[in-house]
């Protein structure tokens, strides 16, 4: 019995469209299982709050873990950090891989478009500073290595345009809005050049530890006695 040719053609386009089907089934599934396997969620980011911090379409609040952007509106460069921050992940499907939650329900997560660590990405353009989280891991490191590298090239943040001293003033009055303390670093404690004072924050120059010590601070542990 022979087979017409458009009949052929016809079970032809079937089989290849089955097999196409099964192949997308298999990859989406394959996909799926990654995702799992790497403990990330994947996700659009719907609403940007500031510059380390985003929405996500499926109900969470995203805190970029281990980075500080400058506060929106008032702090250096807190405008820019969040426009920086849209056009990066704005309406993009996004991976993010959950760290834990902070002391505001939010949370703490690393946040991948494609290949690109959105995290090393804000602190290597010199738009949000690096904080070494409780939980270290393998990113870790490249987030410091980038904001040592927004550092070297003065970009953002460590430029002259946010890094601001009064002459003869070099005590630095630190606030740490994630256990509400207020820190002072002389010029001889062992932290001292890690230490960054942001303009429109709580942050501030001290002429003596008097004056720091009458606004609530205290000296750092790491100071020599």
């Amino acid at each position: 019995m022979r087979i017409s040719k458009n009949i052929l053609i016809f079970l032809l386009i079937i089989f290849f469209s089955s097999l196409s089907l099964n192949f997308s089934t298999l990859f989406k599934n394959l996909n799926s299982y990654l995702l799992k396997k790497s403990n990330r969620v994947e996700t659009t980011v719907k609403n940007i709050v500031d510059g380390d911090t985003v929405d996500s379409s499926d109900g969470e609040r995203l805190r970029l873990y281990e980075i500080n952007a400058p506060e929106y509106p008032k702090d250096c460069l807190g405008v820019d950090a969040k426009a920086r921050m849209e056009e990066l992940v704005f309406n993009k499907k996004i991976q993010y891989e959950k760290i834990g939650k902070d002391n505001f329900g939010r949370t703490l997560a690393y946040i991948f478009v494609d290949k690109l660590l959105i995290n090393e990405a804000m602190t290597e353009e010199g738009l949000a500073y690096f904080l070494k989280g409780k939980t270290v891991t393998e990113n870790s490191l490249l987030i410091e290595q980038s904001q040592n590298k927004a550092k070297l090239a003065g970009r953002g943040v460590w430029s002259s345009f946010c890094q601001t001293k009064k002459v003869g003033c070099d005590i630095k009055g630190n606030y740490r809005p994630a256990d509400n303390t207020r820190i002072y670093h002389t010029s001889d404690c062992y932290n001292y050049d890690k230490i960054t004072i942001k303009p429109g924050t709580s942050d501030r120059w001290f002429c003596d530890e008097e004056e720091a010590k009458k606004l609530g601070f205290t000296k750092s542990k790491d100071c020599p006695k």
